[in-house]
Order: C-alpha cells, then sequence, then structure tokens
C-alpha cells in the first residue's frame, strides 16, 4: 500500500530546528532565589534542578556528536557525580534543548524523575547518525529499574522534541524511541521521522510497563509506528504515516486507539501476535489511502475465554478492501465507508458475537464535530517571558517551595492575579506546602 514514489523522508524538521527562538522557559530565574529547588538533598542550594544542555556543551549544529553532553546534562547531579541510581526520585531534573540538530551515534538513556523539554516554538531534532550503534536512540526505561517490568519507571517526559532516525540505514533493526514505563510520564508535542519502506525501524516500542497514555504523537515512516506490549494502554490524536504497520500489538490487556489517523499505511493495527490480548477499541478514527484498518486474531475458536475482544466505534474508512482481516487475510468486516459500531468478540460475559453492528447513542455536549471532544496539551509556546509569572518572584507575596514553609496564603493571591490579568502561572520545581485550601480560579494557566 505504500507508493513507491513517496520521498524516503521529510526534511522540514531539518530546517525548523535552524532559525533561533526564546522559550519563555529559558528566560526565567533558575540561579537565584526563584529558582526550583530540591529541598530534601544536601547540596539542595547548589543542585541544578534546570539545566539547559548548551551549558553541557551540546552543539545543536548537526554537525557534531552530542550524545555525551546530552547524557551529562541528564545525569549530572550537582556535585561532580552522577544521578543515575543516586537517588535520583529526591534529585529531580528539567533539562531544556534549545533549537538545533543533535547528532546521537549511541543510544541516551533517561533518568527516572526527569523531563527532556524542547523550545515548542522552534523544536530541537534528535537525529541519528548514520553509523549510529545500537538498536535504541532514546531509552525512556531507567535501566537502574531493571528487573520491575518498567512498572517503576517513574516521572519521565519528553516535551516538544522531534526524533529523526531517516539517516540509518532503513532495513537496520533501530527503535526511535523506548518507552516501556509506567505512571507520571508523558510524550508532548513529539514527531517521529523515519525512512518509508523500512523493514526495521520502529518509531516506539512499548513491550513492557504500565503506561497511561501517550499522546498527541506524529509518526512518519518505518516499518512500525508503535509496538505495544503495555498493560493497558490508550494511544489518543496519534497520526500513522507510511508506516508499514501503524500500531502492533504483541501483548496487554486493553488498547484504546482514539482519534488516530493512519494515512497511506499497509496496516492500521495487527493484533495477529498478541497472544491473550484483552481488547483493542479503534474509536473516532480514521484510514486513508490505506489497507485494513485492523489485522486481527480471529478469537472465536478458541477455547477458554476467547480472549481479543474488538471494538470500533466510529471509523471513517476510505481504503478499497475489506476493513478488517484475519491473519490469513479473510474478510472479518467488509468495506465500509464509515463504521458505526462494531463488535468482534464478546459483547456480555458469555454472549459471543463474530461481527455485530450496533447503534451507540452520544450526548451531543460531549462531541465536537461528531466525535467525543478532545484537546491536546498545552505548550504555551505563544506566551512571551513578560506574561508569565514565576510564583517564587512576587514581592509582596514570598513563596518557598522548600518543604516546610506555608505557601497557600501567598499562591492563592498570585493564582488570583494571575487569572485576572491573563498571566500564565509558573511553578519551578520545589515541595510547595499547603495548610489551607488552594483554590484555582477560571482563566487560570499554570
Amino acid at each position: 500500500m505504500v507508493n513507491d514514489q513517496l520521498p524516503l523522508q521529510p526534511t522540514d524538521h531539518e530546517t525548523e530546528a535552524s532559525s533561533a527562538s526564546r522559550f519563555w522557559l529559558d528566560q526565567q530565574d533558575h540561579t537565584g532565589p526563584a529558582r526550583g529547588i530540591a529541598p530534601f538533598i544536601e547540596n539542595s542550594h547548589s543542585f541544578p534542578v534546570y539545566r539547559n544542555v548548551r551549558s553541557y556543551k551540546a552543539s545543536g549544529d548537526g554537525k557534531h556528536d552530542d550524545t555525551d553532553a546530552l547524557q551529562l546534562a541528564i545525569n549530572d547531579d550537582g556535585n561532580k557525580g552522577n544521578r543515575y541510581r543516586n537517588e535520583v526520585t529526591t534529585r529531580p531534573a528539567l533539562v531544556f534543548v534549545p533549537g538545533g540538530i543533535y547528532v546521537l551515534t549511541k543510544k541516551l538513556d533517561m533518568r527516572l524523575n526527569t523531563i527532556l523539554v524542547g523550545d515548542p516554538k522552534n523544536r530541537p531534532v534528535f537525529k541519528a547518525s548514520a553509523d549510529f550503534q545500537g538498536s535504541v536512540m532514546i531509552d525512556g526505561v531507567d535501566f537502574a529499574t531493571d528487573g520491575t517490568g518498567g512498572t517503576t519507571n517513574f516521572l519521565v517526559a519528553l516535551k516538544n522534541i522531534v526524533i529523526d532516525t531517516t539517516s540509518v540505514k532503513k532495513d537496520k533493526d533501530l527503535t526511535a524511541l523506548n518507552w516501556g514505563v509506567a505512571q507520571g510520564c508523558h510524550l508532548t508535542n513529539i514527531d517521529i521521522h523515519m525512512p518509508t519502506e523500512s523493514k526495521g525501524h520502529v518509531g516506539i516500542t512499548m513491550t513492557q510497563g504500565s503506561t497511561i497514555a501517550v499522546t498527541d504523537v506524529s509518526i512518519v515512516g518505518g516499518a512500525v509506528g508503535i509496538k505495544n506490549g503495555n498493560q493497558q494502554a490508550l494511544f489518543k490524536n496519534i497520526s500513522f504515516k507510511y508506516c508499514t504497520t501503524a500500531l502492533q500489538q504483541v501483548g496487554g490487556f486493553v488498547v484504546v486507539l482514539q482519534g488516530a489517523k493512519v494515512d497511506t499505511c499497509a496496516i492500521g493495527v495487527d493484533t495477529t501476535s498478541a497472544g491473550q490480548l484483552g481488547t483493542v477499541i479503534v474509536l473516532d478514527s480514521s484510514s486513508v489511502n490505506s489497507g485494513p484498518m485492523i489485522k486481527a486474531h480471529d478469537s472465536s475458536n478458541d477455547n477458554g475465554p476467547r480472549n481479543q475482544q474488538i471494538v470500533i466505534e466510529n471509523l471513517d474508512y476510505s481504503g478499497k478492501g475489506p476493513v478488517v482481516i484475519n491473519k490469513d487475510w479473510k474478510t472479518m468486516l467488509e468495506n465500509t465507508k464509515n463504521v458505526g459500531t462494531w463488535i468482534w468478540g464478546n459483547v456480555s460475559p458469555g454472549t459471543y458475537q463474530a461481527g455485530k453492528k450496533l447503534a451507540t447513542k452520544r450526548s451531543p455536549e460531549l462531541l465536537k464535530d461528531g466525535r467525543f471532544f478532545t484537546m491536546a496539551q498545552p505548550t504555551y509556546a505563544d506566551f512571551p517571558a513578560d506574561k508569565v509569572v514565576n510564583v517564587k518572584a512576587v514581592k509582596d507575596h514570598p513563596v518557598k517551595g522548600d518543604g516546610e514553609t506555608d505557601d497557600s496564603p501567598s499562591l492563592n493571591a498570585i493564582l488570583a492575579q494571575n487569572a485576572k490579568d491573563g498571566k500564565l502561572t509558573y511553578f519551578p520545581y520545589g515541595v510547595y506546602i499547603l495548610r489551607s485550601t488552594l483554590h484555582v480560579p477560571p482563566n487560570t494557566r499554570i
């Protein structure tokens, strides 16, 4: 299904990262009294919660190897040591990456309690070199949690970043992002670019962990967009383009694909190697110029509970073939331009249906353009620095975030004023004690 004439790789993001900009986050006070602090460590006065990768000699020039500099920025414990297995949950890091092209020649390891954030108006590109060594480009799993299956890999985030593997041979086994993580982790405004017609590149691998949601990610190219075996996962507003398989299920209990767009992909969702997967739900999604939306294991002849339920609700489909097929490419759901509600599996306990169309009523108050309302997490990219208020920099309302002082009176005053003035409220890292209710008024942005 993938057009032979498609370009091997998009290059727009290389130009995106070439122009200079200054995000308000990088203009905050990160060294003085208003900086973020980790209050429960001995060197809290000097520990760099916020770090800019340029301070660690990352060039972002698209020529030099920045792997070691980026890793140092992530690992720095502020005392000439390493955050790895060094009470990292009390040593948080907000790692800022200005616009640029950062060449990686080997794997970049994330740490627990770490946010890697790029400039949303000038997103940095992490680009694998042609001679990249290894099978994973960015590993979101802190290997300090080995042996837990990713279920203790908490508080890791990537925001406003482009990951690019297009310079690597398209048949090399390479995962752009290993994301077998757990609670408190998220991806925001992430693009992944891989060579088209690849037999080896995978955008995101989630074969372990207990992720709650992956949202607002764009994936172009690759053999597989997302390979998922997580216990449960909500994939919301994911765009797949030129992937051979958009979403490959290799296990797990339940997966929801909501607001997905599958464009020029051979297969939308492949569950044929997922074993006793519980339920796959495709909700408010579309498939354009692509093959079957689902290639599924037919559980009707299985023994026992006959797991692997398939539910489609509100799918727009413009392909020429069937919407759902089994592993032998036999039709389970014929070509239908719009699928209202269709179920293959246990409609209710003990009631198995081998393909049943239903009507589902929806409350209009919950809908936008016929779909359940969703909203991307804001980046606040368009706020100038003078419209951002650091809660620790308001003279008349002192805020400490030190884990001891009651900050509630000052924070309530600041939030009320910022909501009135239409300003963004910024909380640098800290532990803010509240001995009375914190009121968040309408028009508040935090």
